[in-house]
């Protein structure tokens, strides 16, 4: 009877359901971003400068990978680009702040955002669909948080380390505070959201609209869009953009292994239908 009342939802009350989810939503993201707040002095120095530093987990890593490879540590001198930034905006240290801690925010809250999108679109799904579907909140999850880390711990101290140094013009290069929170929240969520594509590529197939033969057709074009969306997340330097069209390209063809997967079992499941009739 529950069910029912949900399908026969009138529009407007469709509306006020959003309406609800969003506002979980949003409650959610302000309390990961007030427990953010509480242990800012934490996360700042430990997550959000912490690749500006020659400490950063991924330098010593790729020292001791060189070193027990007999040659001579890539990063022999030690650095701290932190001390280097320049805040040239007087309200520009609390603007850098509040949006730090938003994003980190919803960085903790995305499992139950995902979670109450889910329930929104949940009611309009038929039984199979609900059945085949159940793994969604945690298959967004764990794409998009892949995203997030490969992102910081591969993308960012690369580019980071590349833009500093590069200097063909023998000056120094002066960031100021904002530019790196701006890169540092465009590499985070941009990997986060692109990592997506097989989630989506799966729903897709499910519904129709995908199939293996479009994305093994249009492989070529795919490439190109590729580096495109690799520009747009990165700095658009080349050392961002190859670390991150690797991953798409693995991811793409991830998705067409799923299109596949999902076409095939369709075809199965047709078949078993025409057989029963």
């Amino acid at each position: 009877m529950e069910e029912g009342k949900e399908k026969e939802m009138s529009f407007l009350g469709h509306i006020f359901e959003l309406r609800g989810h969003m506002i979980r939503s949003v409650i959610a993201i302000f309390v990961g971003a007030i427990l953010c707040g509480i242990f800012w002095e934490t996360i700042n120095n430990q997550f959000i400068m912490a690749p500006l530093s020659s400490d950063f987990f991924t330098y010593q890593m790729l020292n001791s990978l060189a070193e027990s490879i007999g040659i001579d540590p890539i990063y022999s001198k030690s650095f701290d680009y932190s001390k280097e930034l320049k805040n040239l905006i007087p309200a520009g240290q609390i603007t850098a702040q509040i949006f730090a801690i938003l994003v980190c925010g919803l960085i903790l809250a995305i499992p139950y955002v995902v979670y109450e999108i889910w329930k929104f679109i949940r009611p309009g799904l038929s039984e199979n669909e609900r059945k085949h579907t159940n793994g969604a909140v945690a298959g967004i999850t764990f794409f998009f948080l892949t995203g997030v880390l490969f992102s910081y711990f591969f993308m960012l101290p690369f580019s980071i380390q590349f833009l500093f140094s590069y200097n063909p013009f023998s000056i120094s290069n002066e960031w100021t505070l904002s530019s790196y929170t701006r890169l540092f929240i465009q590499t985070l969520l941009g990997m986060g959201i692109v990592f997506l594509f097989p989630v989506f590529a799966y729903f897709l197939a499910k519904i129709g609209i995908l199939t293996p033969q479009f994305l093994t057709t249009y492989r070529k074009h795919a490439l190109v869009v590729i580096l495109v969306i690799a520009a747009v997340i990165t700095p658009s330097d080349v050392m961002s953009m190859m670390i991150a069209t690797i991953p798409l390209l693995i991811l793409y063809e991830f998705s067409v292994y799923i299109t596949k997967y999902v076409y095939n079992k369709q075809l199965k499941s047709e078949a078993r239908d025409l057989i029963k009739k």
